[in-house]
């Protein structure tokens, strides 16, 4: 499933990466490009009433990013895997790739460095990822969409 977020839900997009899911964001003056290829399921997310008139448009009301995440939790509920939370780029949407830890050492301060073992990089824009203290609060949201809120 393809979750597409158009222009005014980039942070909602970011949580839903975050989340493991595959979010497009549709940037201002980009062609939507969506339908995704044939067969290949989507839900549009959209602030824009005028856009949800199209197959897939769910209209998302709230501006607070962690409170769209909630509203929307039914229609991405069935597709969250623990296992694929923080997998993807949330800046690129890619996956991310695990690279060995002597590979990274000159891309990452070096406290960063002597206090982690564990490192992903996103093979489009080289973006480094470790589980910082920064995973807590993600961690938080995350229970909070996948667990009983």
């Amino acid at each position: 499933m393809i979750f597409i977020c158009d222009v005014m839900l980039g942070k909602l997009a970011r949580f839903l990466r975050m989340l493991g899911l595959d979010a497009p964001y549709i940037r201002q003056g980009e062609n939507p490009g969506f339908p995704p290829e044939e067969g290949v399921p989507f839900l549009f997310f959209t602030k824009t009433t005028a856009k949800t008139g199209r197959p897939g448009a769910i209209l998302v009301r709230s501006i607070d990013p962690q409170e769209q995440i909630l509203e929307i939790r039914e229609y991405i509920a069935p597709y969250i895997n623990s296992a694929a939370v923080m997998t993807r780029c949330i800046e690129c949407n890619v996956l991310l790739a695990e690279v060995r830890k002597e590979d990274i050492e000159p891309f990452v301060p070096e406290y960063i460095y002597h206090h982690h073992n564990e490192f992903r990089t996103c093979p489009s824009c080289r973006k480094v990822y470790w589980e910082g203290s920064h995973a807590d609060d993600m961690n938080m949201m995350i229970t909070k969409v996948i667990g009983d809120g």
